[in-house]
Parts: C-alpha cells; sequence; structure tokens
C-alpha cells in the first residue's frame, strides 16, 4: 500500500507540475557507419534495453551468399550488440546472432501462411515490428521480460489487403547470452476497429507501460498498463487505461473515436524515451518516406501536451526505389543521461559486394547542448 501511495504521489506530481517547453539544440553529431549485420541482408532494424546488453528486431532478413541476397525472406530477426564506443573513436557497431538464419523472432501465426508468410495465391503475410519490445522486468542474472504488439498485415505485392488487427508476443530469456524466447500470447489483442496499442511506440515510467499506436489520422494515441501485476504483464486488460478527450478511462475506444489523436504527434516510425536532462518525455522520428529527416517533440507527461515537432537532422538517402525511412531513435544505447540520442534510418544502396541494391542503417550519436 505505502508502495502505491508514493508511485501515485509521483505521478500526480508529474502531471500537475508546469514544465517550461523544452527547445531541444545539437552541439555536434558524429558518424559510426553503419551496423554490421555480417552475412546477411536486413531492413529496419529497431532495439530495446534488454537485460546487459541491446536487443535488436530487425524487419525483412536474407542470408548472403557470394555477395548476393537470396531466399527465402524471414520477416523478422532479432540480434544481441554491445554499446557504442567512445565518439572519440566512433567504431561500426556489431549485431551478432547467435541463432544463426530461418527461424522468425516473432513467429508467424496459423492462418498467415506459416512459416515464411508466402500463400498459394500469391499473396503474402509480414510480421513488420515497428519497435522493439516493451521490456517490464530486467533481472540481475541477465534475466528480462517483455511484450510486442504485432500488426497482422497481408500483402498482396506491397499493397496492404488487410485491415489489420494486432497480436500480442510475450518476450522472454532466463539468463544473459540466448536470444530470448517468444512466443504468440494473444492472438487479435487488438482488434481491427480499435487502435493497435504498443505497435508504435512504448515507454515504462512511473509504474506504467504508455503504449503508442496510429490513428487513421496519422497521429498517435496512447493507453497505458498498471505494471502491479507479476513480471509488469501486458496480457490483462483489466489493467489497462485509455486517454481519450483529455481523461484517462477503462473503456476501450474505436480507432477512429475523434478524442483520442494526441495533437501535434504524428504516427511516422519513431521512438519515444524519458529525458532526465530535460525533465521530458521525447519523441523522435521522421516525416515518413523517403526521406531521412528526424524531428524531435517533448512534453511533461506520456500523453502530453506535445510541443510541434521540429527538425533537428537530416540522413542522406539511398538508392533505387527505397531511398530512406524507418527514421528511429535508440535511447537503449546510450547511458540514460539524455545528454545524447543515437539515431538511425534504414535506405537501400548500391551492393559493395554483389549487383543490385542491399538494406543499409547508418547510426548517428547526436549529443545535445
Amino acid at each position: 500500500m505505502i508502495g502505491f501511495i508514493l508511485q501515485f504521489s509521483v505521478a500526480t506530481l508529474l502531471s500537475s507540475c508546469t514544465v517550461l517547453a523544452v527547445t531541444p539544440i545539437v552541439a555536434s553529431t558524429t558518424n559510426y557507419g553503419s551496423l554490421v549485420n555480417a552475412g546477411l541482408n536486413r531492413d529496419s532494424c529497431s532495439s530495446s534495453l534488454w537485460s546487459n546488453n541491446v536487443l535488436w528486431v530487425c524487419r525483412d532478413t536474407q542470408p548472403i551468399s557470394n555477395g548476393q541476397p537470396t531466399f527465402p525472406i524471414v520477416a523478422n530477426t532479432a540480434s544481441f550488440s554491445s554499446f557504442p564506443s567512445d565518439p572519440s573513436n566512433p567504431q561500426p557497431l556489431v549485431l551478432s546472432s547467435p541463432q544463426g538464419f530461418g527461424t522468425l523472432f516473432y513467429p508467424l501465426e496459423a492462418d498467415e501462411c506459416p512459416p515464411f508468410g508466402v500463400c498459394s495465391d500469391g499473396t503474402r503475410w509480414v510480421g513488420w515490428p515497428d519497435t522493439g519490445p516493451v521490456v517490464t522486468f530486467r533481472g540481475g542474472n541477465g534475466s528480462a521480460n517483455g511484450y510486442a504488439f504485432m500488426t497482422r498485415t497481408h500483402l498482396s505485392g506491397l499493397s496492404v489487403i488487410n485491415i489489420p488487427s494486432y497480436s500480442l508476443y510475450h518476450v522472454i530469456s532466463q539468463s544473459a547470452g540466448p536470444i530470448p524466447a517468444t512466443n504468440l500470447e494473444i492472438s487479435n489483442f487488438w482488434t481491427s476497429t480499435q487502435i493497435g496499442y504498443g505497435s508504435a511506440a512504448s515507454v515504462v515510467s512511473n509504474g506504467f507501460a504508455y503504449l503508442y499506436g496510429a490513428t487513421p489520422n496519422g497521429k498517435l494515441a496512447v493507453a497505458r498498463a498498471a505494471q502491479t501485476a507479476f513480471l509488469g504483464a501486458l496480457d490483462d486488460k483489466s489493467l489497462y487505461q485509455y486517454y481519450v478527450n483529455g481523461v484517462w478511462t477503462t473503456t476501450v475506444p474505436a480507432s477512429n473515436d475523434t478524442g483520442i489523436p494526441l495533437p501535434n504527434t504524428t504516427s511516422a516510425q519513431g521512438t519515444i524515451y524519458w529525458s532526465p536532462k530535460w525533465q521530458s518525455y521525447v519523441w523522435i522520428g521522421g516525416d515518413g518516406f523517403p526521406d531521412a529527416n528526424f524531428y524531435i517533440s517533448t512534453a511533461p507527461n506520456p500523453e502530453g501536451p506535445w510541443t510541434a515537432p521540429t527538425l533537428f537532422f537530416t540522413g542522406v538517402p539511398g538508392v533505387g526505389s527505397l531511398p530512406a525511412y524507418s527514421t528511429v531513435a535508440h535511447p537503449s544505447l546510450t547511458d540514460g543521461t539524455g545528454n545524447y540520442i543515437f539515431i538511425t534510418w534504414t535506405r537501400t544502396i548500391q551492393n559493395p559486394t554483389g549487383t543490385g541494391t542491399v538494406y543499409e542503417q547508418p547510426l548517428v550519436r547526436v549529443d545535445w547542448e
């Protein structure tokens, strides 16, 4: 009870205090080259601080043989990495894949043409994560517990032919080292008429997991789940509240509810985290394909009010049909002070060891004044 009172008091204080708007200013940027995915061609990698290292989850992944990406294409894979080197000696960050190639990190469901999502009619189901798992527990022995909300997307070519729903996956490891195990926890956790809370971004703070999803008009909506259950479970909807018309409610809104879009937000792929430096929540993301423009917005509370996003960095696009997209930030790579952030974007480049194009994710450190 005492812990609950303290938690409630802190949350109430943070939500009621007046916080001045933050104006982030870039002091310097440092180029770390591109993420190293030895032997793999990987699309759109995001990260989470897992236990004592960094868990990366990427989209479409192919093995490379004799310099050329080959089949099959696996819809998502995972890797671990260490932390980046000091900016005085920036080195490319290596993503290691001890489990090898071939197994999906988030397995496809029984109705999604497993194992690779390719259906007999030529359509394809994909499991493309936009963000890393929501980590709700980290143990001292390297164990960790998390959840992921995956969009159930059915494609014909690159056209979406269904109204996606969202399934909940459980991500867990008992010790440091092996890639965490994943299993489908609840299929269609959010229906096709609801927001995919947690599929766009998340932040764990003040005893809650705040979960963001895209609205039909290109904004973000937010729900929160009280972290009172064992390991901070996110599979119990009785723990959830939803931000609608400026208040928290236990009633799940429809995706077209006009009271859920958060002003000054955008559902273009991005990242949300807490910055001790600014005593603010921070959103970093882009304005969508085909640019690598990075914008930043801040708020005193996870639900806002969010400042209007401002441009702070523009990355170099690639070549071919996929110049640049997936502009995300990586607080998992930092010391948690908020003094700097790492960002990546995805682009296609000419294959340096073969023909055609391959994916590449440049990594840049941004230090703030």
